[in-house]
């Protein structure tokens, strides 16, 4: 592995690398290591060995942004799903800096994916390095597609270049960087409420009908709310039914 060009931006450690494995693998390597601490970010040109939500591979090749940033929150394990919805709230406003066209709709869908006119194109995992109940290592994975897109996945992922002319992954990283730091410090000192008010703002299909896929079942119900560790409320037969897994299936 190549060693990696680091710059600092305001307070965070950013650490270029042109190829890794999967940049949430080597952050949680270091953090195992004690060798990365709060708010050092590893960021690769590609991944030969990207990753998704339940293992699926994510498909990572020169041109999109990918990055995993490191925390260390010293939380309870009960909170830690919050830290996705405020990631990725910081995402849609970074996304939002470079809109010029009305038109385009940016949406969270839950619980981990942004889209833009109901087509997916970032999505972000979540891993955690835990001891006594308390998270003490939070390595949130993003990737962003600025370039391209699989050719398979057409019907519901799309890349920002067909939105934006001009997107550069390293402006839109810092602009991520400036909003997370911004929502972060808003949810240590005032917990979730804002930051789910502010995803609740352009949730994908809230108050709508959607079909969820938990445990490949294919649940139907109205999507109401989120509760306060991120699960998703679903409306069934005038009964809320609440799940913190699955798949929102998307209705093109």
């Amino acid at each position: 592995m190549n060693s990696p060009q680091t710059i600092q931006y305001k307070n965070f450690t950013i650490h270029q690398y042109d190829c890794v494995d999967s940049t949430n693998d080597l952050a949680k390597d270091l953090a195992n290591n004690q060798k990365i601490c709060d708010r050092e970010i590893i960021v690769a040109t590609q991944q030969n060995k990207g990753r998704g939500r339940m293992n699926r591979h994510w498909v990572s090749p020169q041109g999109n942004l990918y990055f995993s940033l490191v925390l260390q929150p010293k939380i309870s394990l009960n909170i830690i799903a919050q830290l996705s919805f405020v990631a990725i709230v910081a995402l849609r406003l970074a996304v939002n800096k470079f809109v010029k066209n009305e038109n385009y709709n940016i949406q969270n869908k839950w619980p981990n994916d942004l889209l833009i006119n109901n087509k997916k194109i970032a999505g972000i995992l979540l891993e955690s390095i835990n001891s006594n109940n308390i998270c003490q290592y939070l390595i949130i994975g993003i990737g962003v597609n600025i370039n391209s897109f699989p050719l398979d996945l057409s019907n519901i992922a799309d890349k920002l270049q067909n939105y934006f002319s001009s997107i550069n992954k390293d402006d839109l990283l810092k602009k991520f960087l400036d909003e997370f730091d911004i929502l972060y410090q808003n949810w240590r000192d005032f917990g979730f409420k804002n930051i789910r008010q502010l995803w609740r703002q352009n949730a994908y299909n809230l108050n709508q009908e959607i079909t969820i896929k938990p445990n490949n079942n294919n649940i139907c119900g109205i999507f109401k709310d989120i509760d306060d560790e991120g699960n998703l409320l679903l409306e069934i037969n005038q009964e809320i039914h609440k799940f913190n897994c699955g798949d929102v299936i998307m209705v093109l």
